[in-house]
């Protein structure tokens, strides 16, 4: 490791070297003779200047020198499917009853994002029960209430998750698969079902699985929406579902608050449950998490040094951080949050395992994507 120093220090290790080599015997140097007027002043010694290391917790000591990713396509295709489905005077009825909501014509004003719009369109349709965009887009205006567990409420989030459902999508087309192709899908952690909804609506011919420990969520998902298969799973494995009887599973910000044992328990269930060749989409946090935690300070400086030695040590950081009364009620001690390195998955994943595409902090500039295919 390369020793920092700061200028006094410096200064004083140069004065020191040049004490230490007159005592050691130098032959003094002939005297020059006085000068016949005053000599000028000589330059002060330059002394090399030495960049300060970053202290403790501050945001740039844990910025990766990469910094998030995109998937290799960035298409934004389930939302755009179902985008698609409308007309030109559908999108322009429901702009219409956005200006007449003074919050929801700020939020679709502010942004001009392509991409952004088009989910505007979708969740605010739903959201005002816009005719056209229940009959056309295949979306449900269901909303769980306030007592069973969703990611996300509001006008926003009306139509479902349509971010993740995207991310998936990009996921599966940046190895080079389409997801209309996929004939049975598991959304593992799916709670009230807020990205499967979506990407049933988008491929409905597709067999949709939903699986969550939350039993109160599942059972109000099974309910409202009826063309999804949905069950609750335990805290391990295995889940009541034949091998290789999937194509594909997706999990989004599961694997990043599994205890690292439980972890990879469960990757074992998923290589059992998807045939040869199927795909799992997973995010984890990783690197890049620790730098946006600290720029945000969500986490204490002492935290984010011990999670970033953690990972370059051992691969792994974990924590059971929901306390006694679990996560919305379900306690596993296994379940907290967990930060995972590149290497610690390929190291146990592989060869069982092909990564196929690897985008550090593609969610939310936050959590990294995997793209995992069975061996």
């Amino acid at each position: 490791m390369t020793a920092l120093f700061d200028r006094q220090r410096l200064a004083r290790l140069i004065e020191g070297a040049g004490e230490r080599s007159r005592k050691a015997g130098e032959p003094p140097t002939e005297q020059a003779p006085p000068p016949t007027k005053e000599a000028p002043t000589p330059p002060e010694p330059t002394v090399a200047t030495v960049e300060a290391p970053i202290p403790p917790g501050a945001p740039g000591r844990f910025a990766r020198e990469l910094g998030p990713a995109n998937l290799a396509k960035h298409l934004t295709g389930a939302s755009r499917r179902l985008y698609e489905r409308l007309g030109a005077e559908d999108v322009a009825e429901v702009e219409r009853q956005i200006l007449s909501s003074p919050e929801l014509q700020a939020l679709y004003t502010a942004n001009t994002d392509p991409g952004t719009r088009r989910h505007m369109i979708l969740s605010f349709g739903i959201w005002l029960d816009v005719p056209c965009v229940l009959e056309k887009s295949g979306l449900t205006g269901a909303q769980p209430p306030e007592e069973i567990h969703v990611m996300a409420r509001g006008p926003i989030a009306a139509a479902g998750g349509l971010y993740e459902a995207d991310l998936v999508f990009d996921a599966l087309t940046s190895v080079g698969v389409d997801p209309a192709d996929v004939g049975s899908a598991l959304d593992f952690g799916c709670s009230s079902g807020r990205v499967v909804r979506v990407l049933q609506a988008a491929y409905p011919e597709t067999q949709w699985h939903g699986c969550d420990p939350n039993a109160p969520a599942i059972a109000w998902a099974s309910e409202n929406l009826p063309a999804i298969e949905f069950f609750v799973n335990g805290d391990a494995p295995p889940l009541p579902l034949a091998d290789g009887s999937l194509d594909m599973a997706y999990a989004i910000s599961i694997w990043s608050h599994f205890a690292p044992e439980l972890g990879l328990s469960w990757f074992e269930e998923m290589h059992r449950l998807l045939r040869p060749g199927g795909y799992l989409v997973c995010t984890t946090h990783g690197l890049t998490s620790v730098g946006l935690y600290a720029q945000l300070s969500l986490r204490t400086p002492q935290q984010s040094d011990e999670i970033l030695g953690a990972l370059y040590r051992q691969g792994w950081w974990y924590a059971p951080e929901f306390g006694e009364e679990g996560d919305w009620g379900v306690v596993n001690p296994d379940w907290g949050t967990a930060f995972l390195s590149p290497e610690w998955m390929l190291t146990h994943l592989c060869p069982r395992w092909r990564v196929l595409e690897f985008a550090p902090g593609r969610n939310q500039e936050n959590q990294d994507v995997y793209v995992l295919q069975r061996v």
